[in-house]
């Protein structure tokens, strides 16, 4: 008799969640996101802001001190206002004002707090195409060390009131790198009993060719054998291909599944630093209706 095949649930547990702001709306999209996470995991949320020092070449150096302070207060005060919002009551909340430069300063604040989660939002630039993220918020995807989940630009209203994580789109190619992301995508998945959908995208050009679904049959059964043992019965999973440009085929799945998340594994910043605007994942971060969950794997030397 065969054993039977016991699915290895990754523990994944959001016990302390960071929300980065910067006060923009952008920011406040995401917030709506924290607070629903940090109610269902009995998480404490670390809302953090951290601004950065103006210069002031013809000015006295105890003015700038003066000045200084000034900034600090008038952030403790914005940032005690969103801490106000009925959305966070009967949270555990800790408010974290830092000066410096916004990337390097949230990861110590992640390493120090033993943070879980990352949540901000992505934003337009002016000057920039519609889809361009906000800078600080490529760094965060990019570099920290725990994962990272992004509210952009185009995030449908339904997520004004998140209800909970139904539908979650995980895209491969079957790297490290985009595998990385796949235990936490299912352990929310098991939390929420949701249904995941495995997607790999073939080249534009198979799509024109009528032997590609038999063709592709072999492919969606290899992608099961890999990933199903680390799904939990609780799910519905579905292992899906399609052909085309990588990001629309990505967009198009999650708009058909009317997905709560998109899950990306992405390449770390030492590896891809300049040209990131560049990847599936950008644009997927910049267009998708719903949250997009990231992270990287560890790079080993």
């Amino acid at each position: 008799m065969n054993a039977a095949i016991i699915p290895v649930i990754p523990a994944v547990e959001l016990k302390r969640i960071l929300y980065a702001t910067d006060f923009s709306e952008a920011s406040a999209a995401a917030l709506p996101v924290v607070a629903a996470l940090a109610r269902r995991y009995g998480a404490r949320v670390f809302a953090a802001h951290v601004w950065t020092p103006a210069e002031y070449p013809m000015v006295a150096p105890q003015v700038v001190s003066v000045l200084d302070r000034k900034q600090e207060r008038e952030t403790q005060s914005a940032l005690e206002k969103v801490l106000k919002t009925p959305l966070l009551q009967g949270t555990d909340v800790e408010m974290i004002v830092r000066s410096g430069e916004p990337a390097k300063e949230l990861e110590q604040v992640v390493r120090r707090q033993n943070i879980s989660l990352v949540v901000a939002g992505t934003h337009g630039r002016t000057g920039f195409q519609h889809r361009v993220l906000g800078s600080v918020a490529e760094e965060l995807v990019r570099g920290l060390s725990c994962p990272v989940l992004t509210v952009g630009p185009r995030i449908a209203k339904r997520f004004e009131t998140p209800s909970g994580i139904e539908s979650i789109l995980f895209p491969t190619d079957f790297s490290q790198e985009s595998l990385a992301v796949f235990p936490y995508l299912a352990a929310l998945a098991h939390e929420y009993r949701s249904r995941i959908t495995v997607l790999h995208v073939l080249p534009p050009e198979t799509a024109s060719n009528p032997d590609a679904p038999a063709l592709a049959e072999p492919l969606r059964r290899q992608m099961e054998k890999a990933l199903a043992h680390q799904i939990s019965p609780r799910c519905q999973a579905k292992y899906a291909i399609a052909s085309g440009e990588a990001a629309e085929a990505i967009l198009a799945q999650a708009r058909r599944a009317n997905a709560d998340l998109i899950g990306l594994g992405v390449r770390c910043a030492t590896d891809i630093a300049r040209h990131f605007r560049e990847t599936v994942a950008y644009r997927i971060l910049a267009e998708a209706e719903c949250p997009v969950l990231t992270h990287h794997a560890v790079r080993r030397w």
